[in-house]
């Protein structure tokens, strides 16, 4: 019973472990994201938030969904098929699409989700709040954020932006004073692609490196009380069996939460 408990301890205290370990905080007065592991800072970046009208919600949320090459529902712009080029950057789904041009869904590459249509991504920063609730970051910085917050992570975003401050602004584009990714994206080059495929395996890697782990430490246990029980007789025979029969059940139980563990990180990476 004393060994049960020791691992039942143990594996609860290693699966709350995953996702507190791990917290995104974003300061709306300073238009700054941060990633934190344990109290201590491991990725900073600027970001830009949700324009008057539609601010960017605050309050405690978790990371609730991932896309690498997300695009928006609502938000785009109006471009020309044939010179593809943006001739109206800031459109929606609600405004009538004009002779000769298509409506194309606004890019947000590297999305990481926290509220219902809500999320951090990478995108434009122009040096104040302009997004329609999402926070864009530097496309490096949101690549960086996309691989190191699994689902679950908790976000807090806490804070409002001062009206006529001037915060961190991306080199401009030729786009002029519209930056917007190139009418025609496709997603991401090849490099990125390979890069985050080195990633992925690495991470499903890992993943059945640490759950083969403890489940050898789990069936280490059983066959340990096996063992004894062999050696075992009367009333303790009888005893060792129920342990061994609870320690059965959490191995049922371990492989569920496994299954449901590897659809999350499928989820997180895609595929």
């Amino acid at each position: 019973m004393k060994q049960f408990l020791v691992f039942g301890g143990f594996f609860f205290t290693w699966a709350i472990s995953c996702f507190a370990q791990r917290l995104i905080e974003i300061d709306l007065t300073n238009q700054v994201a941060y990633l934190k592991e344990h109290g201590r800072v491991i990725l900073q970046s600027p970001v830009c938030s949700g324009r008057p009208g539609h601010e960017t919600p605050t309050g405690h949320f978790r990371v609730t969904d991932k896309d690498l090459n997300h695009a928006s529902s609502f938000y785009g712009f109006f471009g020309d098929p044939v010179t593809k080029q943006i001739v109206v950057p800031d459109a929606d789904i609600y405004k009538r699409v004009p002779p000769g041009l298509e409506f194309v869904q606004a890019p947000m590459r590297y999305y990481v989700q926290f509220a219902p249509s809500i999320g951090l991504h990478s995108g434009f920063l122009p040096g104040h709040p302009d997004s329609h609730g999402c926070v864009r970051m530097p496309e490096q910085k949101a690549i960086a954020l996309f691989e190191e917050a699994p689902i679950g992570t908790p976000v807090h975003v806490f804070g409002s932006p001062q009206p006529g401050r001037e915060y961190w602004a991306s080199r401009p584009t030729f786009h002029g004073l519209f930056h917007f990714a190139l009418f025609g994206f496709r997603g991401p080059s090849n490099q990125q692609q390979e890069v985050y495929k080195r990633n992925r395996r690495a991470a499903f890697d890992r993943f059945d490196y640490e759950w083969d782990a403890k489940e050898k430490v789990l069936d280490r246990q059983i066959d340990y009380l096996e063992d004894r029980k062999d050696r075992a007789e009367g009333w303790r025979k009888e005893e060792l069996q129920a342990e061994i029969d609870r320690l059965k059940q959490v191995k049922d139980d371990f492989d569920i939460r496994r299954d449901a563990a590897k659809d999350t990180l499928k989820r997180q990476w895609g595929g």
